[in-house]
Order: structure tokens, then sequence, then C-alpha cells
């Protein structure tokens, strides 16, 4: 078990850490666009009074992968707890969150079989439940429970505002990649600023379309840094397993001989006993 999660672990890093850059460069465009208009007010830009929110919960759809799933459904508790004062509904991805939170009867969707090579298109399902119940009125905001990979031995649970959109969670996020960029280039970081665009046919009707895709951008990322995580705490797992198991062989094989050295001895002694009686 550990040699094959170190297999998927080394696939579901690599495809996070591929899918960065474009992360990256999306949420730098999305920013500079901004910055270079006044957009008209967009669904996905609307600040309400939060009444109804949503919390995508990512885990997993198996188990032994340490405290990764429990650290997930924890910090889910702490925010539900924050916003015990409005109505919270659910949408999870992975059986384990829909295990677990299914006494509470307050899911409204669940996710499970996201591969471990996922690819956008798989993904948009969710991204379109997300943006249609926004949208509608339904929520009033969407937040983000997932792991986020650091690296093999470290996975951070995170949360992470999705809808509305607003300047601040996009910079959030550029920082946040651009940190990991950092560490996984030996200290090089990505240029890219200072841009200028040409807009056809308009600046604002370039940001409206712009923003849904944010969204099913941001959704992909959060399932590939979850995927990473969950293979990478798995082999981790896996390895201490391993170690302990062989640690209890060792121990076990000690006691085994230290039994049979003593009933050798007692059988030696007795027939000693036997042939002196006998003389």
């Amino acid at each position: 078990m550990q040699m094959v999660a170190a297999s998927k672990m080394r696939k579901s890093q690599e495809t996070a850490l591929m899918a960065r850059p474009y992360a990256q460069a999306a949420l730098k465009l999305l920013e500079n666009v901004s910055e270079s208009v006044e957009p008209k007010q967009h669904s996905l830009l609307e600040n309400r009074d939060v009444k109804n929110v949503c919390i995508l919960v990512v885990s997993s759809d198996k188990g032994l992968c340490g405290g990764l799933n429990s650290n997930v459904i924890r910090e889910t508790l702490k925010i539900m707890e924050q916003h015990k004062s409005k109505n919270i509904s659910l949408i999870t991805v992975g059986k384990k969150a829909e295990n677990y939170f299914r006494k509470t009867k307050k899911i409204s969707a669940s996710f499970s079989g996201f591969g471990d090579t996922i690819e956008l298109k798989e993904t948009l399902p969710l991204s379109r439940v997300l943006l249609d119940d926004f949208t509608s009125n339904k929520y009033d905001k969407i937040v983000a429970v997932y792991t986020n990979f650091v690296s093999t031995l470290k996975q951070e649970a995170k949360v992470k505002k999705l809808l509305p959109i607003t300047k601040r969670s996009i910079e959030e996020t550029i920082e946040e990649i651009e940190d990991m960029a950092i560490k996984n280039n030996n200290g090089e970081k990505n240029g890219g600023n200072g841009i200028e665009y040409k807009f056809e046919p308009s600046a604002d009707e370039v940001l409206c379309r712009l923003l849904p895709n944010l969204v099913e951008t941001q959704v992909y990322h959060i399932v590939l840094e979850s995927n990473a995580s969950e293979h990478s705490a798995r082999m981790v797992a896996m390895k201490s397993a391993t170690d302990n198991a062989r640690e209890i062989l060792g121990d076990l094989k000690l006691s085994y001989n230290y039994i049979r050295q003593q009933k050798i001895t007692q059988e030696i002694s007795e027939i000693s006993a036997g042939v002196a009686a006998q003389e």
C-alpha cells in the first residue's frame, strides 16, 4: 500500500504543481483587467447581507490518510460555529465528508469519484452548481474548506472564500500561489506584472466572461491540491504503518526466541535430572 500510495502521490503532485502557474496567470489576468476598468455590477461581485452560507467541504473517498479528513472536518465545524446564526448548507466532495455530515441533514449536494489525474471538465459540474446557486441568490457567501499541499510531509487545512469575488481574495490567492512557487523554484518568482491589454469588444464584457472561468479554475485548483495532499498523507501514513509493523515484528521475534530458549533450557534440565536419577 505504501508503494501504491507513493506512485499515486508522484502523479497527483506533478498535476497539482503543473496547474499552479495556470491558476496564477488566470488570477493575475483578472486582477489586471479589473484594475483597468470600472466593471458593471456582476452577480459574482455582489456583496450581500450574509444570511445563507454554503460551505464546500473537500475530503477524500478513502481513508488511511492520517488526520487529513479529520482536519478538514474540524475546520468546517469551526466555520459552522462562527455562522451558527445563519442558514448553513454543505456541498461535499468525497465520501468521508459526506458520511460525516449526512447526519446533520445540511448537505445540499455531494460529489465523489474524482480521479487522481482529474481534468478541468470533470470538476465543471461542481463549479456550475456553485455558480448557479450563488447567482440565483440561494447563497450569499460560499467558502471552501480543503487541504493545501505544501510538501510530502506537510499538508494544511485551509479555508478560502470563493464567492462573492473580491479584489482582496484574488490578491490573497495570488500571493499564496507565488509563495508556493518560490519554494518549488528555489526562490525564483514568476514575472508577468506590468502587462497592458487591448480589449475586444469591451473591457466590461471581458471581465464578466472571466469571472465564471475564475471560479471554475479555483475549484479545479482546490481539488488538485486536495488530491496531492491525500496521496502524500496516505504515503506517509503507510510508511509509518510499515515501520511500526517491522518494529512489532522485531519485538515479537525477540520474545519468541526468548521463550524458545527457555523451553530448550527446561528440556535440557529435565533430561539431566532424569539421567542423574537413573544413576
